[in-house]
């Protein structure tokens, strides 16, 4: 466990020594005891001798050792190490495990700050441990007031689990193992790393005109809001003001591939003009019905996805090849696309330059959230059958230091903290809603404000989901964000989180029951556990179902590294539509990498992904919102073999069923009609996400179109073969039909970009433009 040196260099501070404590360092080391700030040592009305002499004892112990760190010969830090297992006061207050390993560390005066100095020293020591046992524990048992401590060990990777008595010290016990070491290790370096801030430049910002342009012809063009004839010169589409001339393939689902390099714009003079989107949908808006402030807000998300777009093309870098490899938040941060259909998708309105930058998904910028108080009488929490508490709940969120921190804050106001539920919400919904529209509750102490939390969460491409950086193993947070994005006000309904989790426990248990979507690894994430805030003010009847009654409001989500192996990734499906800056996909590398031939690898992923929708729907009537964002493919050798779907509360439905559900999970009924129903495939996963797979890989000229969607009759054949009990769905949902109802999502947002959906029926509010051709029709494939 001792050594005599070890040698680092550390980020800031640079290549620094830590070695065994001699007795020449002795009057420096007596000198910092002495400080005000060392008062927890307990050694400040010693003398040198006295001091000296405690420090020779520790050196003649055979499982006690002291250290100091320098730097050109100046002394930075003290530290000592001891086994706790021949500790009698730490024997008799925890479990002690054999690799164990106690350590104390007390810096240098602060008489020249430095950036990170007391973070790097504490790095230096852990280093120095873990480098002689890779499989030590670190154990720390600060002084229980000692805040800043407590704070320095968790961004270290500290978890503290309860309060012990030292003699006459109460302290805390902390542990830290290498792997939740090396983790925060990185969150620090990483939040070090330069960001390319003037990122909206010319050259970026013409690359993102014309992507988002081809984007917005090949949209329209399928909605059949804009209509594409074939000339010599190529594909010609004639809008007010001009028409654009490009190249390209047309493909099934009313689908034009652009190549985008070709496109060209010519006006009424035909002269060549730049391409400039918002232009376009300046001139066109009236004919798409977009006018007024509709036209106006809609500009507004078209240059903020611009601007996103150009951040994208400046700071994320990395290539296909690269990124096949790495874990699922850094692939979740490198998306570029966005919702593949949806034109203006990334518009955030709310949101400054500053808040872009700490909070987008694109920029991966790990940071804290918020915690107030709120009191029961206003506050309700629900969860899982199959989870626990809220006590257990929160103990298991949050570090013990910090919810006594919390309720001594409470505590201090004349609060009783029993009376209070701990609460978190996203740092930009507190400075820009909960401070000004619950100002009332915030006065009142119905809600009282405490502070950041302890873990970094990293915002995912649903851009209010969180996932714990700190602890991988905690559940994703999903919080309120009323910012205005792709059609909706992001917020989440207090009355929905009352019976969320009861819906996931029915969906949990349909999904893991069946033995079809347990042998093709198809899993429903849960969200067991909610919390949401009544706002008397805004629940009155009188002003109807606004966003004001979905500002405050939180879940919590399974996390499916519980479930992964070490030979498994985790990725977006999303991914699969990923191109990097040189254009190569992300899909095309991991078939690469693979060895299997496209239509194997399709044939695995359909088995992963199409096959458990397919089965949901025809076996149980049951559908989901399967687009990329919204659910996670497992990988192994870079095949699909699993998948985990999410949004379950929000997002399930159970299609024209008469099955009688449990209370409050009858929210999910949906009437329709039955001519509509299998659209949840068609549109969903065929229009909505197979349209573009497809374009990807004919351009890369891995497979030919019409053996893609061969690929797909024959998986969805091969299940109804596998499950002749459910022949008499088969026939009357027909899944190889000529044709379906083209559902359009474009025309959504251009008719209302506020609300684009009635959540309570969602049926009613489509939008549709005739019919499509079924891509995998028995005409086609017999």
């Amino acid at each position: 466990m001792y050594f005599s040196s070890f040698v680092t260099t550390l980020q800031h501070t640079g290549k620094v020594t830590m070695r065994l404590l001699q007795q020449t360092d002795m009057p420096t080391i007596c000198d910092w005891l002495k400080q005000p700030y060392a008062h927890f040592w307990g050694m400040q009305q010693q003398t040198e001798q006295q001091i000296t002499k405690v420090y020779q004892a520790i050196i003649d112990t055979p499982h006690h050792q002291a250290y100091v760190i320098e730097q050109n010969n100046n002394l930075l830090a003290l530290v000592e190490l001891y086994s706790p297992e021949h500790e009698s006061l730490m024997k008799a207050a925890y479990e002690v495990e054999p690799n164990d390993v106690g350590m104390h560390i007390l810096l240098a005066p602060n008489t020249a700050p430095k950036r990170h100095f007391s973070f790097e020293m504490m790095q230096c020591v852990l280093q120095s441990i873990f480098a002689q046992n890779s499989a030590a524990r670190v154990v720390v048992e600060p002084d229980i007031a000692n805040s800043k401590i407590h704070t320095l060990n968790k961004r270290l990777g500290f978890v503290h689990t309860q309060q012990i008595q030292l003699g006459e010290k109460a302290a805390y016990l902390g542990f830290c193992n290498k792997a939740a070491f090396d983790r925060h290790s990185q969150l620090f370096t990483d939040s070090l790393a330069p960001l390319q801030t003037d990122y909206v430049i010319q050259p970026h910002w013409q690359w993102a005109n014309r992507h988002l342009q081809a984007k917005a012809l090949t949209e329209l063009v399928h909605e059949r809001l804009l209509a594409a004839e074939t000339t010599k010169r190529g594909f010609k589409v004639n809008v007010e003001g001009g028409y654009f001339i490009f190249n390209g393939r047309a493909m099934a689902l009313n689908h034009i591939d652009i190549d985008e390099p070709s496109l060209c714009f010519y006006n009424l003079n035909e002269e060549l003009q730049p391409l400039d989107v918002l232009h376009f949908f300046s001139m066109q808006g009236p004919a798409l019905g977009l006018t007024g402030k509709r036209l106006a807000t809609y500009l507004e998300e078209l240059n903020a996805t611009l601007a996103s777009a150009c951040f994208k093309r400046e700071n994320n870098t990395l290539t296909a090849a690269q990124l096949a490899n790495l874990g699922l938040q850094k692939i979740e941060a490198a998306m570029s696309e966005g919702h593949p259909a949806f034109v203006a998708n990334n518009g955030r309105i709310g949101f400054s330059k500053a808040d872009f930058l700490r909070y987008a998904p694109e920029v991966g910028k790990p940071f804290k959230v918020l915690w107030l108080a709120a009191h029961k009488a206003v506050c309700d929490f629900a969860h899982s059958e199959y989870f626990a508490d809220y006590p257990s709940h929160i103990s298991d969120e949050l570090d013990l230091t910090t919810r006594d921190a919390f309720n001594k804050a409470l505590k201090a106001q004349n609060l009783n903290p029993g009376d209070y539920l701990l609460i978190p919400a996203h740092p930009w919904q507190y400075q820009h809603k909960l401070s000004v529209v619950f100002a009332n509750e915030l006065a009142n102490q119905r809600l009282v404000y405490l502070g950041e939390g302890d873990d970094l969460y990293q915002a995912q491409q649903s851009i209010r989901t969180l996932y714990n950086c700190s602890h991988p193993h905690k559940p994703y947070l999903k919080v309120a964000l009323s910012i205005l994005n792709m059609g909706f006000m992001r917020g989440l309904s207090r009355a929905y989180m009352a019976v969320t989790p009861a819906i996931n426990d029915w969906v949990f248990e349909k999904v893991s029951q069946d033995q079809q979507l347990a042998g093709a690894n198809f899993t429903a994430l849960r969200e067991y556990a909610t919390l949401g805030y009544a706002h008397h003010t805004f629940e009155q009847h009188a002003l109807g179902d606004t966003p004001y009654r979905k500002m405050f409001a939180c879940l919590w989500r399974e996390n499916p590294n519980h479930n992964l192996n070490s030979d498994e990734q985790l990725t977006t499906m999303a991914a699969l539509l990923h191109l990097d800056n040189n254009g190569q996909s992300l899909v095309g590398e991991w078939i690469a990498q693979s060895g299997l031939s496209t239509q194997q690898w399709l044939h695995e992923y359909f088995n992963a992904y199409l096959i458990p929708l397919v089965h949901c729907f025809y076996a149980h009537k049951l559908v989901f919102m399967p687009h990329g964002e919204n659910l996670i493919l497992k990988l192994k050798n870079s095949v699909p073999v699993g998948a985990y779907m999410k949004d379950i509360g929000e997002e399930v439905a159970l299609l024209n069923s008469t099955e009688v559900l449990p209370a409050g999970v009858e929210r999910i009924h949906v009437s329709m009609p039955k001519e509509l129903e299998l659209l949840s495939i068609f549109t969903d996963v065929f229009d909505c996400f197979f349209r573009y797979l497809v374009a990807i890989l004919v351009r890369e000229e891995r497979i030919t179109e019409h053996d893609f969607w061969q690929c797909v009759t024959q998986s969805v054949k091969a299940y109804q073969h596998a499950n002749p009990a459910l022949n008499e769905r088969f026939k009357e949902y027909d899944f190889f039909s000529d044709e379906f109802a083209h559902s359009c999502l474009n025309r959504l947002q251009l008719g209302n970009n506020e609300q684009m959906v009635d959540l309570t029926d969602p049926a009613g509010s489509l939008q549709f433009a005739g019919n499509l051709n079924n891509p995998v029709s028995a005409k086609l494939y017999g």
